[in-house]
């Protein structure tokens, strides 16, 4: 099998740079695992299995599993609203509530589409002002629950209440609750201004070369932020996850609920923290340099963790020509 995924990888490699690591298990055990082009490009450091790499959104896997353990715990009311638990979000729409930020159904504008985001964050940061304040005079797009728009807004106040709730720094909660106990010791919030060795750079693609990418808009920002992490640990978490170990079983049912179908492919759907099809469960993520992707498929016990730190790979493209391959075996 190692070598029909190879081959196919290979094949996709003659026409696209490819830069990042590829793992895939299946029923259990490891049965591909290759790393492809450079840590940095610059530098010629080639990348390796345990290179790090930010994984952008899918953070938002860590954000929801943790809202769901403070659920389990009694803490958090998925109908309350989030104004019950952080004082200036009272300010937000009365109908909004828990579910909607992770169901990314709240309405709230979505901080990446903000134009000139760079530069306003810049502004923000030097007249030394709350993120929190920021993110509340977003615009309300529609009502709450009305239907899907993907936002990153909600995903971020929900590191904010939890924060609240447990009296930990949002990183301190991750680690405590998640990393450390699954030895996730390549994991954590991603600060690209910290020296942290390992940690992959970013490539773009500008006017037909290969460039050092910028960092992920909000990177200064003073907020719950996006993680690094490697494919060995991110298939740590999926196996934590997905055996049951971490949420009960209640909980996991939470999650995996197909609350509302996509704005861009009515065959997909969203739950919590992951989008949903019949026979898949999927997460991706993607800022400047970066796109990294997990998909899950419960029935046959496969996952396949793609990061890369070439934002033109095409992640889904290789998992549709590997798939087959999979299932035969």
């Amino acid at each position: 099998m190692f070598e029909r995924i190879e081959e196919i990888i290979e094949n996709y490699r003659r026409d696209h740079v490819l830069s990042g690591n590829v793992f895939i298990s299946k029923e259990g055990k490891e049965v591909f695992s290759k790393s492809y082009g450079h840590a940095s490009m610059q530098l010629n450091v080639p990348n390796r299995i345990g290179t790090k790499f930010h994984i952008a959104s899918v953070t938002k896997m860590f954000i929801a599993a943790a809202t769901l353990k403070l659920y389990e715990q009694g803490l958090i009311d998925l109908d309350q609203h989030p104004g019950a638990y952080v004082e200036k979000f009272k300010g937000l729409h009365s109908d909004i509530t828990i579910h909607h930020l992770l169901s990314h159904s709240s309405g709230l504008q979505d901080i990446y589409g903000v134009p000139d985001l760079r530069l306003e964050m810049s502004r923000w940061k030097a007249e030394n002002r709350d993120f929190i304040d920021y993110l509340l005079q977003l615009e309300q797009q529609f009502k709450p629950g009305e239907r899907w728009a993907y936002s990153s807004t909600g995903f971020i106040m929900l590191g904010y209440i939890f924060e609240a709730l447990t009296g930990m720094a949002y990183e301190e909660v991750l680690d405590s609750w998640f990393f450390s106990p699954l030895l996730m010791e390549s994991t954590g919030a991603d600060n690209p201004r910290n020296i942290n060795p390992g940690r992959a750079y970013g490539h773009a693609l500008e006017n037909g070369k290969i460039t050092n990418a910028d960092n992920d808009k909000l990177s200064d920002a003073d907020a719950p932020g996006e993680l690094f992490s490697t494919v060995r640990d991110l298939d740590r978490w999926c196996r934590a996850l997905f055996g049951g170990e971490l949420l009960k079983q209640e909980t996991m049912d939470k999650m995996f609920t197909p609350y509302y179908a996509t704005s861009f492919d009515p065959n997909l759907s969203y739950g919590y923290g992951w989008f949903l099809k019949p026979d898949i469960r999927l997460i991706g993520g993607g800022t400047p340099g970066f796109r990294s992707e997990i998909w899950h498929d419960p029935a046959n016990d496969l996952r396949v963790i793609m990061l890369w730190n070439y934002e033109k790979v095409d992640s889904h493209q290789l998992f549709r020509l590997i798939r087959p391959v999979l299932l035969e075996a």
